[in-house]
């Protein structure tokens, strides 16, 4: 996860954060309010406690593709409505989203298990994005400003390209992207596209490689095998890609240096 995180962080910041002069101002930064520290020490508490919850109890060893799969297929009609219920809490416990799109392509097929597993995730995703902007944004603002970083007001175009880069490709931990998006408020719809649309090639992915599961056939076989040579090549590329823009002039590492104290 760490390195996850160190790689959204690197991304983000490159694709078109405004600079802020680093010239010393004679307004001095006011301190963190107190609500704004309760706001983040109620987000870490949080955020133990569901690790906790996940690590200490059944919840992760129930969370497998097999069970999820049998419980959702025994609700019959309410089977879809199971795995959206499941993809918006899986996130708060730190459990990978892969198990539940396998599942979704075991009972529903490749397409319309794509799409519900798609739609879950982003559910769960945006309510870990509106837990971190609502609790962690306004001290990481004021963490920024009192440094006056430069990694500030990232344009809507740029992020865009950076989170579905992110999201389509294994980049980085599909947890710790929710959390430092929301942390940096990245607009709502610019965060929603780009992980909707994002998701969908390891989406499909997993639908069908667990479509595959139950009825083995090539068709099928040619799209679980398509999907991952695709991510697999747009992994590459996109780390290629991300890494020139991150690394050159004006890129992230130049930026660090320039704000270290």
């Amino acid at each position: 996860m760490d390195a996850g995180i160190a790689l959204v962080g690197a991304a983000l910041p490159r694709y078109g954060w405004r600079h802020v002069s680093s010239e010393p101002t004679d307004t001095p930064t006011p301190p963190a309010p107190p609500r704004d520290i309760r706001r983040v020490a109620g987000f870490v508490v949080l955020s133990l406690v569901l690790v906790g919850a996940s690590l200490l109890t059944p919840v992760r060893a129930w969370a497998d593709m097999d069970r999820i799969s049998a419980w959702t297929g025994s609700l019959g009609a309410w089977g879809p409505v199971a795995i959206l219920l499941l993809g918006l809490i899986t996130p708060l416990l730190f459990i990978p989203r892969w198990p539940i799109a396998f599942a979704s392509g075991l009972l529903y097929g490749t397409l319309w298990g794509t799409g519900l597993a798609n739609v879950a995730s982003c559910l769960g995703a945006v309510l870990h994005y509106a837990m971190s902007r609502s609790l962690l944004a306004p001290w990481c603002r004021r963490l920024l400003e009192k440094r006056r970083s430069s990694l500030l007001d990232i344009p809507r175009d740029r992020a865009f390209l950076a989170l579905f880069l992110l999201r389509a490709f294994p980049l980085s931990n599909f947890v710790a992207t929710n959390i430092l998006a929301g942390t940096l408020r990245i607009p709502f719809r610019t965060y929603l596209a780009a992980t909707f649309l994002g998701m969908i090639p390891s989406s499909l992915m997993y639908a069908a490689w667990g479509k595959l599961m139950k009825k083995p056939s090539p068709e099928f076989y040619a799209v679980a095998v398509a999907s991952l040579v695709f991510i697999v090549a747009g992994t590459l590329l996109a780390r290629r890609f991300l890494g020139r823009w991150t690394r050159g002039p004006g890129g992230v590492a130049e930026t660090l240096r320039r704000d270290a104290p």
